[in-house]
């Protein structure tokens, strides 16, 4: 295991816990709810001064009724996506996708659009009345050992010590880097995106569009999520080796509102209130996510749906599966390992099939006629369960066959 030393002076150890978590988001919240309400002394470090702002994420998250057909061998993701209707802003039934052309390709998908700082809130609120100890404005600056971390808050510079540490800060995790290559998630395989929340948006509120090309977002999708009345989230994510270097990420975004010839429909009246930006892992899980003393979730284990960027229903479902296995582990029922062996059967082959289609998109991708072509070719019928994570074997064939001959003609 190779360890990050953190060189600094650092003061005398504090208590000692049973789990340490390190990130505030809905994996770790989830996790730690999980760990104390079993009886295990828990305790969560979030570095900002509250949980859940600022706001980087599309705020969507399909309705209960869509888990059972979006991961299928999970019994826990209907129950886990369950939102109280305070933290709702809007519902949608239907997802369009917008070819580079603007052919449209509409089918339906029940959705929920979230207040998620406050849902978030809500969420780390369940885990500190379950008996954890959140504290916010605290740093986990790396590991020093397999069961300690250090901390740095308005007290100072500390040690931490744990049984377990859980990794939740997201897609550049320190505790991921402290534990070496194997638990970090490789710079190429990040995503940058950014969001506009804009009023006076002209959208159809019960409609979800994502607009793909390479003018829009290269190597990723634009999105118009509605979020009630008028208010939608405008956003972007790509990928730098996908873009051009000289064009920075707010002009892409920029130019798909003032220029693209359906957006700008929507957003010629609306003005941007608010906007933020965001990393997104989209290479998939990392090689390993559980040493003999920590497991990475959520963004930090690359738990990510890499066709769509989706992450919260796997942040979710990795927290719950996370904080059952500590508690196995803790009883001395299994192995830290019982974590990787379950999120694998329950979701791996969903993240390994989005993949895979994120891996066929970007050989067609980089051609925005190409890329308008297999859209059309493939229409709802292949394009549906392409974003709903499943790869229907035609259209693996096909677009196989098509890429080898056009790299042969090439």
């Amino acid at each position: 295991m190779c360890l990050c030393l953190v060189r600094r002076h650092i003061h005398m150890s504090g208590p000692h816990f049973d789990v340490a978590v390190v990130g505030a988001g809905p994996a770790g919240s989830t996790a730690g709810r999980v760990t104390a309400g079993n009886g295990l002394k828990t305790v969560v470090f979030e570095r900002r001064a509250s949980v859940g702002v600022p706001v980087q994420c599309g705020e969507f998250l399909p309705a209960p009724r869509e888990m059972t057909d979006l991961f299928p061998k999970s019994p826990r993701g209907t129950r886990l996506v369950r939102v109280p209707e305070r933290f709702v802003t809007n519902t949608c039934s239907r997802i369009c996708l917008v070819s580079p052309r603007c052919s449209q390709f509409e089918f339906s998908f029940k959705g929920q659009v979230l207040n998620r700082a406050e849902y978030d809130r809500w969420l780390a609120k369940e885990a500190e009345m379950s008996g954890a100890e959140i504290r916010l404005r605290s740093t986990v600056v790396g590991m020093t050992g397999p069961n300690e971390i250090v901390v740095n808050d308005k007290m100072g510079t500390h040690r931490i010590t744990a049984d377990v540490i859980v990794g939740a800060d997201g897609p550049r995790s320190r505790i991921g880097h402290s534990l070496g290559a194997r638990y970090m998630t490789k710079p190429e395989d990040l995503s940058i995106s950014m969001q506009y929340v804009m009023t006076g948006v002209k959208c159809d509120p019960d409609v979800v569009e994502m607009y793909f090309g390479g003018m829009v977002a290269p190597g990723g999708y634009a999105w118009i999520i509605p979020k009630g009345g008028s208010t939608a989230n405008v956003g972007l994510g790509l990928r730098r080796a996908f873009a051009s270097a000289d064009v920075p990420l707010r002009e892409y975004l920029n130019r798909f509102v003032r220029d693209h010839p359906l957006a700008r429909l929507r957003t010629r009246d609306a003005k941007a209130v608010s906007s933020v930006g965001a990393l997104i892992p989209m290479g998939g899980p990392l090689q390993r996510t559980w040493s003999d003393t920590t497991v990475l979730v959520g963004d930090a284990a690359g738990h990510v749906m890499a066709s769509n960027g989706g992450g919260i229903p796997t942040a979710l479902i990795g927290g719950d599966i996370a904080g059952e296995a500590i508690t196995r582990h803790a009883a001395g029922e299994s192995p830290l390992s019982w974590y990787e062996d379950t999120w694998k059967k329950e979701m791996g082959n969903e993240l390994a099939t989005a993949l895979t289609t994120l891996h066929i998109a970007d050989h067609i991708m980089p051609s925005d006629n190409l890329t308008d072509l297999c859209m059309r070719m493939a229409g709802v019928r292949y394009l549906e369960p392409l974003i709903r994570c499943c790869l229907p074997l035609p259209v693996s064939l096909a677009v196989n066959s098509f890429v080898r001959v056009l790299e042969h003609l090439l």
